[in-house]
């Protein structure tokens, strides 16, 4: 009768104490009761390794930013497209999406793993982690203003500047400044309930336009030494007048523009003739002194030579597309 009335006193405590699901914390299936998403961003990570789920729960809740960042930034892009005597101008280009993602994995600072659960039986660790809304706020608030504030001296020296070309660096810093402020400002609207943040006091197409149109007046004498000069040069003109530059020669020229091609020899192998070099841009002023120089290296490759050099061309014809002007100005804001 003892042994019997000790399993049945055994049995009922077993069927007191707290059962798996009871110990299971909320935010597994659902919102968190202490830490409510009106004080925090909440990012979740599952892994059958406990770091490895500590990652992934940062990365969740960092993509929240990530997706808000690449949305505006399309926005931007979109509004920012110019018409000028028939002519169509993007002036916001996709890598620009690119720098300003990159300025977002930066700038979020604060996240806590704030509690952790293993499941023994699936053997999975779950993760949580947070950011503090009020903290990343302030944070945010505070880039903004830093960022707004450099606007405003990069503006200040473009209007003591007299030369044109450094006119247009300055601004363009100011520009930078803007872009990397749309990054803060969708974190900001991120974290802020309100999904307002810190509206912009400055038209980012204005502050592009005014940099463009201190670029109409830079006069530049494209040159081109070295291989395909002549295929090189006319690309080279034909980029610098298509970016908004005066084309001009070499008594009336602010700045000569010179573009060396330095190719290896062709390598032959497997039926595919192979080009490998590099291209190189500098800009000179009107004494001859080099402001800046940039290298790019070259490779095509193709079944004919004549092919093989034409998908090199066109290579270097990308490449001054995408390049040239933000090359140009950053030679100028170095010195």
């Amino acid at each position: 009768h003892i042994v019997l009335m000790l399993i049945t006193l055994l049995l009922a405590a077993c069927s007191l104490s707290p059962s798996k699901d009871d110990s299971k914390p909320d935010w597994i299936d659902g919102p968190s009761s202490k830490y409510p998403t009106t004080l925090y961003i909440l990012g979740s990570g599952t892994s059958s390794e406990m770091d490895d789920a500590k990652d992934r729960a940062r990365a969740d809740l960092s993509k929240q930013f990530e997706v808000a960042v690449q949305e505006r930034s399309q926005d931007e892009q979109r509004f920012t497209k110019t018409q000028t005597q028939n002519k169509t101008n993007e002036i916001l280009e996709q890598k620009t999406s690119r720098q300003l993602q990159t300025f977002t994995s930066r700038s979020i600072q604060g996240i806590e793993i704030a509690d952790l659960w293993h499941d023994t039986v699936s053997n999975q660790h779950h993760s949580l982690a947070i950011l503090s809304r009020q903290k990343a706020r302030q944070q945010f608030e505070q880039q903004i203003h830093n960022l707004d504030d450099a606007t405003k001296q990069h503006l200040k020296q473009a209007e003591r500047e007299s030369n044109t070309l450094k006119r247009a660096g300055a601004v363009h810093k100011a520009i930078t400044a803007q872009q990397q402020r749309i990054t803060v400002q969708s974190s900001l609207q991120v974290v802020d309930t309100t999904g307002r943040g810190r509206p912009p006091s400055l038209s980012l197409a204005e502050l592009v336009r005014s940099r463009d149109a201190l670029l109409n007046k830079v006069k530049l004498h494209p040159v081109s030494e070295g291989s395909l000069n002549a295929e090189i040069q006319n690309l080279l003109s034909g980029r610098a007048a298509s970016e908004g530059f005066m084309i001009s020669d070499a008594n009336n020229a602010d700045y000569t523009l010179l573009a060396k091609a330095k190719l290896d020899p062709p390598i032959h192998e497997g039926g595919w003739i192979w080009l490998r070099g590099t291209l190189e841009i500098s800009l000179l002023n009107q004494s001859g002194e080099r402001v800046g120089i940039q290298r790019w290296p070259l490779k095509a490759s193709s079944i004919t030579e004549a092919r093989t050099q034409q998908r090199l061309l066109d290579d270097i014809n990308a490449t001054l597309k995408q390049e040239l002007t933000d090359t140009i100005l950053e030679f100028i804001v170095r010195q």
